[in-house]
């Protein structure tokens, strides 16, 4: 990795994260995109904070308290924190409520608060949103596992933040090309869950959107493994040890339910019936960033990743597998490459020790950013970005090339 490159991306990603920040009652947080997405978004802020570790810690820990300005405070949903906040007040319209959406995001939370910790050995912010943090993946567990099984459930595509991957076709009321129904169909959705009352299980037995999702459990397990780490912290010994054991559940009820031995993959679980989704994404890679499999199911997983027929391509990791006939690299999550998917796959790579594979794609993707600048997503093939030009998100490759050194 040559220090020049590196250095020059890590100058341009801190210009991006400070042009699109924004400042508001006393609280400051990055926007993904200047006029595309004006608002702050979960897992989006997640991922920031992440890149501001590398440059101001400081502004990290002001990301995810503005996150958590929004948590909500009581009823049923007691602990969510909402997948936007509108700073400006602006969500009437589509939510009914003026400052934030009423369904949530990948929980990244506790990884980005302990990431944070990590870096600073400020115990004073850990103290400060451990209960937030704690009322949040409660939250899940109460109001998300319907069954009991461990497994939450996602009842929005927006949800999974992926927001119109082929994964979800099978619900839509629109065909799989046509991008902009597809995207009609999302904002009508929104109206059911406020029908239903944001309740999962009434939504399962309407038949309607819900999915047991691998990569949304996976980083939950995750963020329940954090979560126990910040407890231990603050000495909450009996805290730790059931974050803990609720992490192993969700391992437990991934392997056990959406494991397909004869494909050697995980598959998302539809509706109540729990179907699963066999649509090939790197979704199912991101169980090793959850630490789900055993060893033989790493290696299995990893098979796939290599294939250049699935998700080996010039720039890896593409949303959809090359073999899928929903692939079309050019649309909107349908088979591009995006910052945040092969953050989670290369973290769950090094977790396992395919260092290689890791470092392969990290170098392909700080290739790609060089080339083509801080697109939203990228063509897997070609290289060409898409969407946004100044999108914040896409400042991790700071973060993944961190970690490839001189090599």
């Amino acid at each position: 990795m040559h220090h020049g490159i590196a250095g020059e991306l890590a100058e341009k990603a801190r210009a991006v994260l400070e042009s699109n920040r924004v400042t508001v009652r006393g609280h400051t947080y990055v926007r993904p995109a200047p006029h595309t997405y004006e608002h702050q978004w979960l897992w989006d802020s997640c991922f920031h904070a992440l890149v501001h570790l590398h440059f101001d810690p400081d502004l990290a820990k002001a990301e995810l308290r503005a996150l958590l300005v929004h948590q909500e405070a009581e009823g049923p949903d007691q602990g969510m924190v909402p997948h936007m906040a509108y700073w400006d007040g602006s969500g009437t319209a589509l939510w009914g409520r003026p400052h934030a959406s009423t369904i949530t995001q990948p929980p990244l939370l506790a990884q980005a608060v302990l990431a944070t910790y990590r870096r600073t050995g400020d115990l004073a912010f850990v103290a400060e949103t451990y209960p937030a943090l704690r009322a949040h993946y409660d939250w899940l567990a109460r109001r998300r596992d319907p069954d009991g099984d461990g497994l939450v459930t996602i009842i929005h595509p927006w949800e999974s933040g992926w927001d119109s991957s082929p994964r979800w076709d099978r619900f839509a009321d629109a065909a799989p090309e046509d991008d902009d129904g597809l995207r009609r169909w999302r904002a009508r959705l929104v109206a059911d869950l406020r029908r239903a009352g944001h309740d999962a299980a009434a939504l399962e037995a309407a038949g309607g959107f819900a999915v047991e999702a691998v990569d949304f459990n996976s980083i939950y397990a995750a963020g329940l493994d954090a979560l126990a780490e910040l407890a231990l912290l603050l000495g909450r010994e009996a805290e730790a040890a059931a974050a803990r054991r609720r992490a192993r559940q969700v391992r437990d009820a991934v392997n056990e339910r959406m494991w397909d031995p004869a494909a050697g993959y995980y598959w998302d679980l539809a509706g109540r019936a729990e179907d699963p989704i066999r649509c090939l994404t790197p979704a199912g890679l991101i169980a090793l960033y959850g630490g789900v499999p055993d060893r033989e199911q790493a290696a299995r997983l990893v098979e796939h990743l290599r294939d250049p027929r699935r998700f080996w391509t010039r720039f890896p990791v593409p949303s959809v597998a090359v073999s899928e006939p929903t692939y079309r690299p050019d649309a909107y999550w349908r088979g591009n490459v995006w910052a945040s998917v092969n953050w989670l796959v290369i973290r769950g790579l090094e977790r396992y020790g395919y260092a290689a594979e890791a470092r392969a794609i990290a170098e392909r993707f700080v290739e790609l950013v060089a080339r083509s600048g801080f697109h939203e997503y990228f063509h897997p093939e070609t290289g060409q970005g898409y969407g946004p030009d100044r999108q914040s998100w896409t400042a991790l490759v700071v973060d993944l090339a961190a970690g490839l050194g001189e090599g």
